[in-house]
Formats: C-alpha cells, sequence, structure tokens
C-alpha cells in the first residue's frame, strides 16, 4: 500500500507495482496538485512520519488516456515517483490479476479513508469483500447501466462494511497469491447504500497500457478532468 498525500494529508490509496511506479485512480490528483503531492510508502499511520517509510515526490503522472470523469470510465492512473522504492518487510511490489475475479470472489481492500463516517482514519485498515455479479449491479434498481464492461462491482463481506471517502485508488486484491485485480473509483454518497454498491475498475483489460507505461513512462504533466457530476461519489 501507498499513501498518496496532497499538501501533508492522505488523499488516496495506490498500489506499488513497480519500485518507481504506483498505480492509482485518475480522479485522485487534481489539477493543480502534481507539485504538492508525495507518495509515501512502507506506512502504518500516515500522521506519523514512521522510520521504515520512504517519501518521494511525483516526477510524472500518466492518467490514462480514455478517463471520462462523467462515466468513470478507464479511471486509472499511473504516478512515477522521483525516486526507487528499496524493498523490504513493509515495502514490497504487487503483481497485476492474471484475470478478472468472478461474481462470488473474496478479494481484500485496504486504505486511510473516513472511519465510521467521521474522519481519516489514521491507521492503515483493510475489509474483507466479496465480488457481485454486473449484470445485478447493472439493473435498474442497483447503477441503471452505469457499470462498464471494465468495472468491478463489490460489497463488504461485514454487513455495514464499505470504502469511504479517502479510499479511491486503493487497490482490490484478490487472488491465493495477492494481486491486484481492480483499483477504487466511487461509490454512491451512501458508501454503504446496498442498491449502490462500490466500484472498481478492472485492471486486467488495461495490462498492455499499464506495461508500455511502465517501459516508456509519459510527459511529466497532469492532464486535468473536471470532477465527477454530482450524485456519485469518487471517494
Amino acid at each position: 500500500m501507498v499513501s498518496l498525500q496532497v499538501s501533508g494529508c492522505h488523499s488516496c490509496g495506490a498500489a506499488l507495482v513497480h519500485r518507481r511506479w504506483v498505480l492509482t485512480a485518475a480522479h485522485c490528483l487534481p489539477q493543480g496538485s502534481l507539485r504538492k503531492g508525495l507518495l509515501v510508502v512502507g506506512l502504518h499511520n500516515w500522521r506519523d512520519r514512521e522510520p521504515g517509510t520512504q517519501r518521494f515526490p511525483i516526477r510524472a503522472a500518466c492518467p490514462h488516456p480514455g478517463y471520462d470523469n462523467t462515466t468513470m470510465e478507464n479511471d486509472l492512473l499511473l504516478l512515477q515517483l522521483d525516486g526507487k522504492v528499496t524493498p523490504s518487510k513493509t515495502r514490497k511490489l504487487i503483481s497485476l490479476a492474471r484475470k478478472e475475479p468472478a461474481p462470488g470472489t473474496r478479494c481484500s481492500l485496504a486504505g486511510w479513508g473516513v472511519w465510521r463516517g467521521r474522519e481519516l482514519s489514521p491507521t492503515l485498515q483493510e475489509m474483507e469483500v466479496t465480488v457481485l455479479d454486473k449484470r445485478m449491479c447493472n439493473n435498474s434498481r442497483f447503477w441503471k447501466g452505469g457499470i462498464g464492461p471494465a468495472m468491478i462491482c463489490f460489497q463488504g463481506l461485514r454487513r455495514g462494511s464499505a470504502p469511504d471517502e479517502g479510499d479511491s485508488g486503493s487497490p482490490l486484491v484478490c487472488g491465493k497469491r495477492p494481486a491486484v485485480a481492480g483499483v477504487m473509483s466511487f461509490s454512491s454518497r451512501d458508501p454503504t447504500d446496498p442498491f449502490k454498491p462500490p466500484v472498481a475498475i478492472s485492471i486486467v483489460k488495461y495490462k498492455k497500457w499499464i506495461q508500455k507505461t511502465l517501459q516508456r513512462g509519459c510527459a511529466p504533466s497532469y492532464l486535468h478532468r473536471a470532477a465527477p457530476q454530482p450524485g456519485d461519489s469518487t471517494l
């Protein structure tokens, strides 16, 4: 896990997929915040300067070129660290999933998001979740067709548990050998609404773009997109 911090405060989660790159959500880095952004690796309590952490300015931000802020399609962002992570017990790379998790698959999501509707959790939290059937998530009682082909909807195993503000960009981790299957993107204004389950972007369909960016990089600038439309919450 990586904490994306803006102006000294945790903003979004991210996954360390390369010693120089993290994967997060495209909406996580608003216009003008590139120079204010900081990536902290090996962190448990984001409020403390823990001895096992490494802190990096952002060298380059590469949003997916097809990111659409109205539909949240392609809500992925690769951030290049201005430096290289030194591996340790608290700083490890995570691989990318080979296939999208099927409905019923149990996964996990970690982050420093709002805790019990109050404020950002100071310490890293983790929840177990279950992947839901995409057709159900798209019916008229749920997201009404708003779930694209590269999206994964899921729910917390424990009743009332759900990602909240500050959990965007966090990796959805699945499989016996833990791997990133998705990146947390959005939910409803009430994260625990059973008819508006949280949604992640599946990374499986984007592996070629991810690998190409890790190898070649991109221009060291961020293409800003406006905030999503009212009614939906990007966490």
